[in-house]
């Protein structure tokens, strides 16, 4: 892969996103997982009774671009193979959205997630802003709502992160309370 923190194993269905999310690091990691996702579609087909491995995905990023983000996330979503996410040290931010689309999801002890709100640099023409606005409501929107339908987090938390402006940053424990991952490994 071109980025010397994004690997994958395809043989054994391991896959490794250690990097800041962006067109290069989330393109070819899901060209890799669609290859995965594809050829166990194929043997599917082929194979009465063909079990379906799950792929396994380690994460350890502080996170990136949104829409590289939602382009991995419909991938994990849409795949009959199970995608089971790791975090390894952190999953923050967009990052931290990726990890919740695992199929199952483990963290290690030391592990930390951080949600917080959408952020954007804006320039330009007024009408340009304007424009960017929408967006950005219309980004967060969806995050809060993906969050929401993935964890035991309620709509006052968000809440109360967005009013204060802060970093939510979560502990493995936490994390099991709020329904972020199945298991502590």
């Amino acid at each position: 892969m071109s980025k010397d923190s994004t690997f994958s194993n395809n043989n054994k269905k391991i896959f490794f996103l250690g990097d800041d999310i962006d067109n290069d690091s989330i393109g070819e990691l899901t060209w890799n997982l669609l290859h995965q996702i594809l050829d166990d579609d194929e043997k599917d087909k082929k194979e009465k009774d063909y079990k379906r491995d799950p792929i396994k995905l380690y994460i350890n990023s502080y996170g990136g671009s949104v829409y590289d983000m939602w382009g991995l996330i419909d991938v994990i979503q849409n795949s009959k193979t199970p995608i089971y996410t790791y975090c390894t040290g952190y999953a923050m931010s967009a990052a931290f959205q990726i990890f919740l689309t695992g199929h199952k999801r483990y963290c290690y002890k030391h592990s930390t997630f951080m949600y917080h709100q959408l952020s954007h640099a804006f320039g330009g023409k007024f009408q340009d802003l304007v424009e960017d606005m929408e967006e950005v409501s219309r980004q967060n929107k969806m995050i809060e709502d993906y969050v929401l339908s993935k964890t035991k987090l309620t709509k006052d938390d968000l809440r109360n992160i967005k009013e204060k402006k802060i970093d939510f940053f979560i502990s493995s424990d936490k994390a099991i309370e709020y329904e972020i991952v199945d298991e502590i490994l």
